[in-house]
């Protein structure tokens, strides 16, 4: 290679060495430097695209340097990143509450004997009449070996075919349901069942209800007597009337006491004093209408067992029987 070819080239070397080293701004611009008739010169700067009407003429071999368009240093924006939106939390569903279990309703009371107290809860107040049953009395059922020979005893006036036992619930002193039972005549069974439900509906209290024979003292009124000092409500009992040698309508099972200590039999003599023979209803005899379950002629019970053709022993002028209700 001659001197002069090297030279040549050592000198363009040196150009595009230079011309790469030149950066004004941020820009790079290459001088190219043409010799000839002209004596043109092209500058060539970043972003130019296109070179019009140049004429280049060298006496040597043309030297041309293109110029590189210089890469723009360009700011680029910091990118904030946005935070993630904050998650709602999934709220905890609260644990559905296991209900109190319902007690079942009774259906009837049959199985269970007077003087239970039910809870309110087993009640179905909507049905009370299930609670309200009537059954024939047979030889050698357990209410016939119960009253036979003490409260029935055989008769020439009433059978034991006209006699029915009857179940029923009640509300008691303290306001409970308490089941109570009693011996009536066929022929006002059902009038009796009806109203003692609606007693039990409207919530009449009644002390208790047993058969009489549960208070047995060896004969009738003897056992009357513990039956009312006991202050329960009952019906059959085949005897005379008290203080006479005639039969009962309780003989016959139509004469009902209720809650005789608060309503007691109550006779006078010729001054106007009262003689009864229960203590403990001393409170009821002279003042009957301040007192809870004293029967007046205000009273639901008389209401009731008027409507339905009943006769009150307060209604008579002596003895006053108070507790006493009976159909003819």
């Amino acid at each position: 290679m001659s001197d002069k070819r090297k030279r040549k080239e050592n000198f363009i070397t040196a150009l595009l060495i230079a011309g790469m080293c030149i950066v004004i701004g941020g820009t790079i611009i290459f001088v190219i430097k043409y010799t000839g008739s002209g004596s043109d010169s092209l500058l060539l700067s970043a972003g130019v695209t296109e070179i019009t009407a140049v004429s280049v003429e060298s006496t040597a071999d043309p030297l041309i340097t293109a110029t590189t368009p210089a890469t723009e240093t360009s700011l680029v924006p910091t990118v904030t990143n946005t935070p993630a939106p904050t998650m709602t939390p999934t709220p905890t569903e609260e644990p559905t509450p296991t209900p109190s279990p319902v007690p079942e309703k009774l259906k009837s009371i049959k199985g269970y004997s007077a003087g239970t107290v039910i809870d309110s809860d087993k009640i179905d107040r909507d049905n009370l009449s299930q609670y309200f049953t009537s059954q024939t009395i047979e030889e050698g059922d357990s209410v016939y070996d119960r009253i036979y020979g003490q409260s029935y005893v055989d008769n020439d006036n009433i059978d034991l075919d006209d006699l029915r036992y009857l179940k029923m619930l009640h509300v008691n002193f303290d306001g409970e349901y308490q089941v109570g039972e009693m011996i009536v005549n066929e022929d006002v069974a059902s009038d009796v069942l009806e109203i003692f439900e609606i007693l039990c509906a409207e919530g009449y209290e009644i002390y208790s209800m047993y058969l009489i024979d549960d208070f047995w003292a060896g004969d009738p009124d003897d056992s009357d007597w513990y039956s009312i000092d006991a202050n329960n409500t009952s019906c059959f009992c085949y005897r005379t009337a008290t203080g006479s040698g005639n039969l009962s309508k309780h003989a016959l099972g139509r004469a009902i006491d209720i809650n005789p200590q608060q309503n007691p039999y109550v006779t006078y003599d010729s001054d106007g004093d009262a003689h009864y023979s229960h203590d403990n209803a001393s409170a009821y005899v002279y003042d009957r209408y301040t007192g809870d379950h004293m029967i007046t002629i205000y009273d639901r019970a008389y209401e009731l067992f008027d409507d339905y053709g009943w006769s009150w022993g307060g209604n008579w002028s002596s003895p006053k029987d108070y507790q006493h209700f009976q159909l003819y």
